[in-house]
């Protein structure tokens, strides 16, 4: 498995207490970031942040700064992140034209907050600064004189003021006496580098999604249907669903209730991030296994006519987690809290889901015929159930090991970082 880094740095108040954390790119476990693709690394921070750490460990309850490289502003991507735990930074290389003006304005009405990262002063981002609600300061770029200036300018806009890159004490208290909302910098604090795990996602299932994704028109149903096709993709919707930042008063357990609640454009942002950082490492072996399981399950269920058959696919697939990722069951469904039901099935192998996850089971290692009876169904049934879903799980490997490569027109995406919102 994979090991993923993330820079955090806080941001203080003039009381000095901790508001916001910057997430910052990091390619390894080190102090200062290298040099990579803009796009890449604000998907990375994006992935990072709301799948493979969280950005409950991240942040808990404060807010995360994420850089927006152009891309991101203009084509929607950003509308993924929880719009009320995040300020979305627009980075200082990015040419203010009428399309980003455009796109920064679709964030602020959809209700995400918008900061300008290391701004200079320019009378011509008048509609821009109407938009933002926080202005980065990057102390290192103007003489005092200019600091001064940049303060009596923007002072005319209903924005917030941001020191960052504040270095000395002098640095500090010289923006504290021009009234600075909030203050970022090594002489405040550096950055600390977060570790966490990630799982690895089939780079062709994910393009083969992004594909269709991009389609007119295209399903909620389809949608399921290529999700719950890869194990990692499904882990991670669902992680990222349940994530305290959503705050849903039940946990979402099943793939299509993911794809409902969060609606086409979400689901497009979040799978073509995942496609930017997917992998070719595979587990063919325990991918078809799951599906087996998955499909089985979800058949059962129906066969015996019981509720939420989507939730024993769920508990299908997500049996050979331990497996794929060498970690105990228990420590995993930390990471993704799911009902109670499904837990118990997982778990303790209780319950109808349970059940139909032994009998899926039971026909893996040709276990005992008893073993291999699901509510009133018997042997021979279940058994034609279970040749059922092998057939389908080998066909949908195939589907996916044929899938072409990205549509060169398939758009990259990228992104970086609760603060007063204007009444």
């Amino acid at each position: 498995m994979e090991e993923v880094f993330i820079g955090r740095q806080p941001i203080y108040d003039r009381d000095m207490r901790t508001q916001a954390f910057e997430l910052l790119f990091r390619a390894k476990d080190e102090g200062q970031a290298v040099f990579v693709d803009g796009d890449a690394a604000t998907s990375e921070v994006i992935h990072s942040s709301l799948m493979d750490i969280g950005l409950q460990r991240l942040v808990g309850n404060k807010t995360a700064f994420v850089n927006l490289t152009r891309s991101f502003l203009t084509n929607g991507s950003a509308f993924v992140f929880p719009k009320d735990r995040v300020v979305l930074e627009v980075l200082e290389d990015i040419e203010i034209d009428d399309e980003v003006i455009a796109g920064v304005r679709a964030l602020t009405e959809s209700g995400y907050s918008v900061a300008l990262d290391d701004y200079v002063y320019d009378r011509s981002h008048a509609p821009l600064l109407h938009l933002a609600k926080i202005v980065k300061i990057d102390l290192t770029r103007l003489t005092q004189v200019e600091l001064h200036e940049h303060v009596r300018e923007l002072r005319q806009y209903d924005v917030q003021l941001l020191a960052e890159k504040v270095e000395t004490q002098e640095q500090y208290l010289s923006c504290l006496g021009l009234g600075f909302e909030y203050f970022q910098g090594y002489y405040l604090s550096r950055p600390v580098v977060v570790q966490g795990q990630r799982l690895p996602t089939s780079r062709l299932a994910v393009i083969e999604l992004v594909n269709k994704l991009y389609r007119a028109n295209v399903d909620l149903r389809e949608l399921e249907a290529h999700i719950s096709r890869d194990v990692s993709l499904s882990y991670h919707l669902l992680r990222f669903i349940n994530s305290a930042f959503y705050g849903l008063s039940r946990p979402v357990e099943s793939i299509r209730r993911a794809v409902v609640y969060l609606g086409q454009n979400a689901i497009r942002n979040w799978i073509t991030i995942m496609a930017l950082r997917a992998m070719d490492d595979q587990h063919s072996d325990l991918l078809v296994t799951a599906l087996v399981r998955g499909r089985m399950a979800q058949r059962l269920a129906e066969e015996c006519r019981l509720a939420h058959s989507d939730s024993f696919f769920t508990v299908g697939i997500f049996s050979i987690l331990e497996k794929m990722l060498h970690l105990p069951m228990d420590e995993l469904l930390q990471e993704l809290p799911l009902t109670e039901d499904v837990n118990a099935a997982l778990l303790q192998r209780e319950g109808p889901m349970g059940d139909a996850l032994t009998c899926a089971i039971a026909f893996e290692f040709d276990s005992a015929s008893e073993t291999r009876q699901f509510r009133g169904l018997d042997d021979e049934r279940t058994g034609q159930i279970y040749l059922e879903a092998v057939a389908w799980a080998h066909d949908i490997e195939a589907t996916v090991a044929q899938a072409g490569p990205p549509s060169p027109r398939y758009p990259r995406r990228s992104g970086r970082g609760h603060f007063r919102k204007r009444g």
